[in-house]
């Protein structure tokens, strides 16, 4: 498709998503079906559905990337749309280079005989349903849901975090993070799953009205779509965002033959840049079409894998960055009967609408689509030839999954990856390194599921050992008469498609040392662990798909029972772990919460201790070390960057670091004497120095409320209040107790009444029945930054860091800092502010007389770019402003003039909120940049203790 008839495209459906609201939706248990309009006939939709504004952006990594709810990843940044201005897929995060057009997901299957297709992406198909309030994206960040607002009582704990079984029904992670109770217990997404720093969630269908009267040739196969998103923001996995589908048929049809593949349309280039889309090159890697390559990944073991790919090839500006496509997981059947073998990727296909679809162009319906997705691997597209550049997209599939019957669900997951050139199999940079660390973050980590069992021989097995990760039992397979199939396993060798059957029968079979009691369900089994991945083991241990010959000469040695822990790599089921948990990696201790409060020529940055409480989400113990206080300045807003997606990362300059005071050993060797040194872990400076008492809990206004606030913790023994409880319900009528102890006298002050709340403590108690769980005291810290200038845009961020624990140590019961550990991005959570004067008092100006005025003065060209100008920007087209400083702290009202005494502008200041400045950006009120010249001002308060002011100021542009 060429770029003017994609736009032409854009026209007619991102058009009609504007007014989408209007439209008759279908519910998902059919084709469709007719449903009362929610505008005309129920009245205005407060949640608005369709995510059009480019509000959600995973942005607590370097690769920033827009997602909507109707089918687009990416925010196709170079046509006027509303979502247009977020970033699409922007490396370095606020950098403004984008390395994404548009993308989404694509599912082929075949219904009654018809090859079907349903498309996200430009002309998505996949829509939610607008008749549904909850229709929305769902942001969770440390186990909360950060929108939409209103559902405090959400928890999103998860395996292994302690109690990740949030509302204790012995069920985990029952809830989609949907708005909906799921598990029909009365209560709304109370235990969900969050991964990673930031996660989003939204729930999409194929089959509505709007769908179809969109793209009347769109026939849908009922699909819902639960998509999921995550970042991370460590530095070894901050460069790709993870994707998780979920695709269930809800029709009453089986789905034959189905293909997921993933669609993406680069346009490499910067924003505002000419000719972005023309440029690019595609390929995939490994050049061995159809099989994975190995990547040597940070833990030292090999990754398999499969990408597409795409880079940019501009003659001038060219950015170094390739785009890539990694499949991380799908079903898979080792029979090869019902899904494919291994994980992997069907078939790359790149195409541009500069051709004819039978010569490489554009899909335009659902078979060529299918075409697409389902191609043999003997049409499987070559790179990119160098000197052939241009519009390409490219496809990447998995499949075929032979049969989706009704109510049954496929799995999918996938990474957007985003590196320094293309890398290499020695990882390290580029793509490919950042894939490896995609997978692994996927692969998650191994935890210990089934405790110690006595087998039929008499000994106690710590199952998890040799390789062996999987439980199977006797009573799950069918002996249909004779011998049961379980009793001649190979425990070692599950997996035979790398091996030579005729070996695999002369190796060791079950013994009464590997079987074992187990209770599964209530049901006492006979059961035994296995090795389910051997193969897998094998190709990440020595960095090669293997063969027979690697078990034979005993190169792979998972099962190896003396096998030390540095040799451990790519092995799963060892050191007594065999319970996968994906999506999981190392991280540093959450950030704080974040408070600023500017002033003039100094920003007070406050923070709780979040971090210093909450345990390795791994490890499941404390490990905090220090704080570390970040700012960012000479921003610039980059074109596609914002305020509250944050400056790129070169800005970010560590101003303090706060931390513990402690050491660790390290030993070393000297003409063979060993010695142990102590080193100091950090600087030591402590936190004495930047804690801090908030001054509230010392203000007369308020004496008696700790006590008060005392009873009301006491109260909830059990700890079920995460926060403060209302003062008053949702309907305005008082809580009673509130007013018996005395609360209700502050309830003008809500942020005190937090504050109180969190800072009173309830200490556990054993003795009680039940048992009174320990309520933390939250503790404050604040550090005073004064290397800043009034009028200045500055971010701060607080991060923190830990220590390393040496795992065994920790399983131990003893342990101790190894060295220095993980170290929290400030990218991941941040606020902005701009300090300057403080409004002028009434006692002030009569002491002090009037001080107001305008700088800079005069505003020439160099003075305003001076002033951190800024890229222009859809609400502030100049990117240039002159600021009145030294105001009332009244309601004020600043009128400009010409020197002939016209208007130009009008702007209103509340100086009762303690801010004695204003900024404006030299627009008038007519939307039009003003010309050099003299400017009069006048500043009349609503306090009639403040004459009226008049002052000039100077434009020379």
């Amino acid at each position: 498709m060429s770029r003017t008839f994609e736009k032409r495209a854009w026209q007619r459906w991102g058009g009609a998503l504007l007014l989408v609201l209007l439209a008759c939706v279908a519910t998902p248990a059919a084709a469709y079906m007719d449903v009362e309009n929610p505008v005309v006939d129920s009245g205005y939709n407060p949640n608005g559905i369709f995510v059009l504004d480019g509000s959600y952006v995973m942005n607590v990594g370097e690769v920033q990337i827009n997602i909507t709810n109707w089918g687009l990843i990416g925010s196709t940044y170079s046509i006027a749309r509303p979502w247009s201005d977020a970033p699409s897929c922007q490396w370095p995060a606020g950098s403004g280079n984008e390395y994404l057009w548009s993308a989404g997901l694509w599912v082929g299957g075949v219904v009654l005989g018809e090859r079907l297709c349903s498309t996200g992406g430009f002309g998505s198909e996949i829509y939610p349903q607008p008749d549904d309030i909850e229709a929305t994206i769902y942001e969770a960040i440390g186990t909360k849901v950060l929108r939409p607002a209103g559902n405090p009582e959400a928890s999103g704990r998860r395996e292994p975090m302690p109690a990740f079984d949030d509302d204790g029904d012995g069920l985990v992670d029952e809830e989609v993070l949907n708005g909906y109770d799921d598990d029909e217990d009365g209560k709304i997404d109370e235990d969900f799953g969050q991964i990673g720093n930031q996660m989003f969630v939204l729930t999409n269908y194929d089959n509505t009205r709007l769908a179809m009267e969109n793209f009347p040739d769109h026939t849908p196969m009922n699909l819902e779509i639960i998509q999921t998103s995550f970042q991370w923001e460590n530095d070894q996995v901050d460069d790709f965002v993870g994707f998780d589908f979920k695709i269930t048929n809800i029709g009453v049809t089986d789905i034959e033959r189905v293909y997921i593949g993933f669609f993406a349309d680069s346009d490499i280039g910067p924003r505002g840049g000419a000719g972005t889309a023309e440029d690019d090159m595609a390929g995939s890697w490994p050049p061995n079409h159809g099989s994975p390559g190995l990547v040597r990944a940070s833990d030292g073991s090999f990754v398999p894998l499969q990408v597409g790919y795409m880079y940019d090839a501009a003659e001038m500006g060219r950015l170094d960055g390739y785009f890539g496509i990694v499949f991380l997981g799908h079903d898979v059947d080792p029979a090869g009967r019902l899904a494919p073998r291994n994980v992997g990727m069907r078939t790359f296909q790149s195409f541009s609408g500069n051709a004819a679809f039978e010569q490489g162009g554009d899909p335009s319906n659902d078979d060529e689509r299918y075409q697409l997705l389902s191609a043999p691997i003997e049409e499987w597209d070559n790179d990119t030839a160098q000197g052939k550049q241009a519009d390409f997209r490219f496809l990447v599939s998995a499949g075929p999954f032979s049969i989706m019957p009704p109510g049954e669900s496929l799995s999918f997951q996938v990474g957007m990856v985003v590196g320094s050139g293309l890398g290499n199999e020695d990882g390290g940079q580029g793509l490919l390194a950042n894939c490896a660390e995609a997978a692994l973050t996927w692969y998650g980590i191994y935890v210990q599921g089934i405790n110690a069992v006595i087998t039929d021989g008499g000994d106690e097995l710590d199952p998890g050992q040799q390789g062996r990760e999987t439980l199977l039992c006797r009573e799950d397979f069918d002996s249909g008469g004779g011998q049961n199939p379980f009793d001649n396993f190979k425990p070692d060798y599950m997996d035979g498609t790398c091996l030579d059957p005729e070996w695999v029968l002369g190796q060791p079979g079950l013994t009464d040392d590997d079987l074992f009691d187990y209770e599964v369900d209530g049901v006492t089994k006979k059961c035994a662990m296995f090795n389910m991945d051997n193969c897998f083991e094998c190709a990440r241990q020595l960095g090669h798909i293997c063969g027979p010959e690697d078990f034979e000469e005993e190169n792979w040695n998972c099962n190896d029972p003396d096998l030390p822990p540095s040799e451990a790599a790519g092995c799963t089921g060892v050191g007594g772990l065999d319970h996968q948990i994906h999506w999981l990696v190392g991280m540093a201790p959450p950030p704080p919460g974040l408070r600023l409060w500017p002033t003039d020529s100094r920003v007070h940055v406050y923070w709780d201790d979040e971090s210093m409480i909450t345990e390795d989400i791994r490890l499941r113990v404390i490990d905090f070390e220090s704080y570390r206080i970040w700012r960012a300045d000479n921003w610039d807003r980059p074109f596609g960057s914002s305020l509250v997606n944050g400056p790129e990362s070169g800005l970010w300059q560590m101003i303090a670091e706060y931390d513990l005071v402690n050491s660790y050993v390290t030993t070393r060797e000297v003409d063979g004497v060993t010695y142990r040194d102590t080193i100091p872990l950090g600087a030591n400076t402590g936190l004495e120095s930047v804690r801090y008492r908030p001054v509230c809990l010392d203000d007369a206004r308020f004496a008696g409320l700790a006590d008060s606030m005392q009873v009301v913790v006491d109260m909830d023994p059990q700890g079920r209040q995460t926060k403060r409880p209302d003062v008053r319900d949702a309907g305005g009528a008082p809580n009673e107790f509130f007013y018996i102890i005395g609360v209700n006298n502050w309830e003008m002050y809500p942020d005190v009444l937090d504050t109180f709340w969190a800072t009173t403590f309830r200490a556990a108690d054993a003795g009680t029945v039940p048992p009174t769980v320990e309520k933390h005291a939250t503790e404050y810290f604040e550090y005073i930054d004064r290397e800043i200038h009034n009028g200045f845009i500055y971010f701060y961020s607080v991060t923190a860091t830990d220590h390393a624990l040496d795992p065994e140590d920790v399983r131990d019961g003893t342990y101790l800092p190894t060295g220095p550990g993980l170290v929290g991005d400030p990218g991941s959570s941040f606020d902005n502010t701009v300090p300057g004067t403080t409004a002028q008092t009434a006692e002030e100006r009569a002491k002090f007389g009037v001080n107001i005025y305008v700088y800079p003065n005069p505003a020439t060209r160099d003075a305003l770019a001076e002033y951190q100008e800024l890229f222009p920007a859809g609400d502030d087209p100049t990117g240039v402003r002159v600021t009145f400083t030294n105001l009332p702290a009244a309601r004020n009202v600043i009128k400009i003039y010409t020197i002939s005494g016209d208007l130009v502008q009008e702007i209103s200041h509340n100086g009762l909120n303690g801010a004695g400045h204003v900024s404006w950006n030299l627009m008038s009120r007519n939307g039009q940049e003003i010309v050099s010249g003299v400017y009069l001002y006048s500043v009349q308060s609503d306090d009639s203790r403040f004459e009226d002011f008049v002052g000039k100021f100077v434009v020379v542009r």
